[in-house]
């Protein structure tokens, strides 16, 4: 017969500690369902901390273009303190799958005029505003959150930073491109907050080129705004890339 001691339970006590720790603190997601608030549906997650942890840092993800909050989620990931990660379904149906962030149907965001798009991303830059402080007053971080997308998503954290920046502490568009006529708009928002850039050197639907003359344009409109570039990058986001925006992430919130 195997005995147990005193020693030994004390032993597994510790093992059940860390066992339990672990799981707490590792990445979970929130039954991995997908909730509602101010006009998204969304997902969230948490790294480094347990679920109903108060005051954690917030970063609000906004995925491109045919894609989903869950594989978004694969790149909004990594970091090493406690932060809440809310990641965005685009409130439209894309016609290869997927969600869009743009209107598709009857006429889509790609089809239309300039004039007829910039009034339509600052539709959903205004939508995208109401969602960040309906999400602030619901998980009441510490600091102002940070919003961070790709491609289209990309686009939107331009605009918030220029049209909502009152209710961010940072933007980080990747891959992506806007108006720069909204710099002029009566309702831009009075402050600034930083804003970093990354972009491919080899992206064929973004040309690089038209992302140094939006991060000139900003700079010139009194933006704090800083460009990274990846050799050999197309429209994607590459190891290197996800690494520098996670540090830098980090950075923002110490």
């Amino acid at each position: 017969m195997i005995r147990s001691t005193k020693a030994d339970h004390s032993i597994y006590a510790m093992l059940l500690t860390i066992l339990l720790a672990a799981t707490a603190f590792g990445q979970t997601s929130t039954n991995g369902e997908l909730k509602s608030l101010a006009g998204y549906r969304y997902l969230e997650r948490t790294e480094n901390a347990r679920a109903d942890a108060k005051g954690l840092p917030l970063v609000i993800g906004l995925h491109w273009s045919s894609s989903t909050p869950e594989e978004f989620g694969g790149y909004i990931s990594g970091f090493q303190f406690p932060v809440r990660i809310l990641l965005l379904e685009g409130p439209y149906e894309h016609p290869r799958g997927g969600r869009s962030f743009y209107v598709r149907q009857p006429v889509s965001y790609y089809d239309m005029n300039a004039d007829e798009k910039m009034a339509q991303l600052l539709k959903e830059a205004d939508r995208l505003g109401k969602f960040i402080e309906a999400a602030t007053a619901l998980c009441s971080p510490k600091r102002k959150p940070i919003v961070i997308g790709a491609s289209q998503g990309g686009d939107l954290s331009y605009v918030t930073a220029i049209r909502h920046a009152s209710l961010i502490t940072a933007a980080y568009p990747l891959l992506a491109t806007f108006d720069e006529r909204i710099l002029n708009d009566a309702a831009m928002d009075k402050k600034k907050v930083p804003i970093f850039v990354y972009h491919g050197d080899d992206d064929p639907i973004v040309n690089l080129g038209d992302v140094k003359g939006h991060v000139k344009a900003l700079s010139s409109a009194g933006y704090k705004v800083r460009l990274s570039t990846y050799p050999n990058t197309k429209h994607d986001i590459s190891p290197q890339m996800k690494k520098d925006f996670v540090r830098q992430i980090t950075k923002t919130f110490e």
